[in-house]
């Protein structure tokens, strides 16, 4: 093809018909030019198709991980207002009379309240989505967008998670261990492994911290963290469910 077109711009020239010659070089070069936009135009055709393919498995991975997060979630929330619940208990009997709750009621409570926990989520998807660039495929903004608040709200539960933890060991720790036992602790919560767990041999009665202002003050701020804590994994157990529907409706 090449040959045949130079041929006739030979031919062309030795003819002496400059006039046509330069028409038809024009024409070649818009020729060839119509023939890179169209190449073009393949090339961006293919490029955007694999785009589109490698939006939606980005999407559907998304999906399944946050999907399996909300479930996560759920539980965790779930066992935060239980601690909650159990400490507002031990509360209402913190005061200067000795509770009429039994040594056992105590420990029990004390177990169930003094501990912390984490939202083990998963962000093994949306971590390989960020930093390989893919999130730039997501052609809707708001899932874009949503995703971005559900990424900040989540570390703002993990810095709350923190601090909790450094409170429970630097401060409810040391004091209960002036007051209680916790191998009778550990005994009531797990009475269910008796064969790892067993009662202290100490006759130390746990009422007793529940008289002392110290104690009181410990569980205020216990109870002002965890509350904290549940509004933030609730937020973020909201924001899930929005990015879960936002997605679904991207799939095709």
């Amino acid at each position: 093809m090449i040959k045949f077109f130079r041929n006739i711009r030979k031919n062309l020239l030795n003819e002496g018909k400059t006039t046509r010659y330069l028409k038809y070089a024009i024409g070649e070069i818009i020729l060839v030019v119509i023939g890179i936009l169209i190449a073009l135009s393949i090339n961006n055709w293919n490029q955007d198709q694999q785009n589109k393919k490698l939006e939606q498995a980005t999407l559907k991975a998304l999906l399944s991980e946050f999907q399996d997060n909300r479930s996560y979630i759920q539980d965790y929330l779930e066992n935060i207002k239980n601690i909650r619940r159990f400490g507002d208990t031990l509360r209402k009997h913190i005061g200067p009379e000795l509770t009429e709750m039994s040594k056992y009621d105590v420990n029990r409570l004390i177990g169930e309240s003094g501990g912390t926990t984490k939202c083990l989520v998963s962000v093994d998807v949306l971590g390989d989505v960020q930093s390989s660039g893919r999130l730039n495929l997501l052609s809707n903004v708001e899932v874009r967008q949503a995703i971005g608040r559900w990424s900040s709200q989540l570390k703002e539960l993990q810095a709350e998670e923190f601090d909790w933890a450094q409170e429970f060991s630097n401060q409810f720790v040391p004091y209960a261990n002036k007051w209680i036992q916790w191998d009778d602790t550990d005994y009531v919560f797990n009475y269910r492994d008796s064969l790892r767990y067993f009662k202290s041999r100490f006759d130390i009665d746990p009422r007793l911290i529940l008289q002392q202002p110290e104690f009181a003050n410990i569980m205020s701020t216990q109870y002002w963290r965890i509350t904290r804590i549940e509004n933030r994994s609730s937020k973020l157990f909201e924001y899930t469910e929005t990015l879960i529907d936002l997605i679904k409706k991207e799939i095709k």
